[in-house]
This record gives structure tokens, sequence and C-alpha cells, in this order.
């Protein structure tokens, strides 16, 4: 089976259609993961989940909530950052429509995690951290934990930043030279990606293979960033030029 993962798309509507674009010129996939935060800080929210919506139902294994989507329902503003954020979740929250509210209710996973067995290997889908899935930051330096050792996968968003580590814990199996193997999985921003580089990034796994793909697809930054409101702090359309 050949997933693709997508995460911290942020309303970015030309980056979500380069990177589908992209897509349908590699071998085919077969599922589709959706890491949470799909709305705010870009100027199109509607749009996006009305291109999400369209992708084919049978085909999204995983749609989690994020921090935002958390957010947007009412959740504390405490964990923003700035005001800045307090602010453009605002504005997001003044421009959804009731069907684009009534999809993120009803569509996604409100917990922002997951566990799935897919062709054998036991998955867990979080858009944050094991200890606070919506806003926890996780990031390389937190893998050797051995809650994560009976997974195959660790599959998580939110830091904008991606990787792919396998990591070994210890483990009573003579056949396996008493290893464990977990592969940690962040395949990066869609639509506002934090590790310079500003362009689209997704991934793909083979779980036949077992081989990942980190995918950064060029989309046209100057045109989304035309779009932003002005009602709405610049420093979320600059950063794209950059990838921070």
């Amino acid at each position: 089976m050949r997933i693709a993962f997508l995460a911290d798309i942020h309303a970015n509507v030309t980056a979500l259609q380069a990177v589908l674009s992209d897509l349908q010129r590699q071998e085919p996939v077969d599922a589709y993961v959706l890491l949470g935060d799909l709305v705010n800080y870009g100027p199109r929210p509607n749009e996006t989940i009305d291109i999400i919506r369209a992708l084919p139902k049978d085909k999204v294994l995983v749609n989690l909530w994020g921090n935002h989507e958390y957010s947007v329902f009412g959740g504390s503003l405490d964990k923003f950052a700035t005001d800045r954020g307090r602010s453009v979740l605002q504005f997001t929250n003044s421009i959804l429509t009731k069907e684009s509210k009534n999809y993120l209710d009803r569509e996604l996973d409100h917990s922002g995690t997951c566990t799935k067995e897919i062709e054998n290997s036991l998955f867990l889908f979080m858009h944050g951290s094991i200890d606070d899935p919506l806003w926890g930051r996780f990031s390389v330096d937190g893998l050797n934990d051995n809650r994560f050792a009976r997974f195959d996968y660790v599959v998580s968003a939110h830091s904008h930043i991606p990787h792919y580590v396998e990591y070994f814990f210890a483990s009573d199996n003579i056949e396996y030279r008493n290893k464990k193997r977990t592969v940690f999985i962040n395949p990066g921003s869609v639509g506002q990606p934090r590790n310079h580089n500003p362009y689209a990034q997704y991934g793909i796994l083979d779980t036949q293979t077992q081989s990942f793909e980190h995918r950064s697809v060029w989309y046209d930054v100057d045109k989304e960033q035309a779009l932003f409101d002005p009602r709405v702090d610049s420093f979320y359309k600059e950063r794209l030029k950059k990838g921070i």
C-alpha cells in the first residue's frame, strides 16, 4: 500500500493544489492520511476544506484535528504564543462557512490521535505528541520513549519540520537480535513549512518496500501571498517566502 501523508496545510490552497498535482504524476497512492491543521494562518480555509472533501472518502484512512481545528471550536487561546496568532484565528473563524465548520466537526477525529493496523504494521498517528496530541511538539529528541516501542510507525505533524528516523528499542526477540524497530515520520508542512525550505512538503510511504519519500514541491508563493486579507498580520504571508 502506498500512503500519502499530508499535514499542516493551513488554508494554503496554492500549495495544496501543487501537492495534489504532484501526486497525480507519481505512482498512484492507495490512501491518504491527514494529520491536522487544515485551516488558519492562510487565506482560504473554506476552499481548502472543499478540496479535502473531494478526496475519495474510502481512501482517507485518517483525518485528525490539529490544534487549530480545536481552537476554532472554542479551545483555549492561551497556548498561542502571540497576540497575532490569536487575532488570525479570530479572522479565520469569522470567514469559515457553516458547511466548513460542519465538516471539521463531523468528519475529523477530535482527539488528534489514533492507532491503526495497516498491512500488518501498527501505526500511531498524532498531530502533536503522545502526551498532548493537539498541542505537544514532538521531535526526534523524544523518540527514546518506551511507549513507542509497540508501534511499527509513529507519524506526527505540528512542528512543520520533516523527519524520518528508524529507532531500535530493546526487545526480547532473539530472531531479531533483541531489537524492535520503530519508524518515526513527520512529512513536513504542505502550506507553511518551517525547515527553511519554502516548497510545499508531504510524504509517501510504501508499506511493501518499507520506503518513505519526502517530497518538496514548488508552488507560486506570490500568488498565494496576494490573497491574504490586510486584516491578517503580514508575518503570515511573508514567512512563506523563506519557509520559516
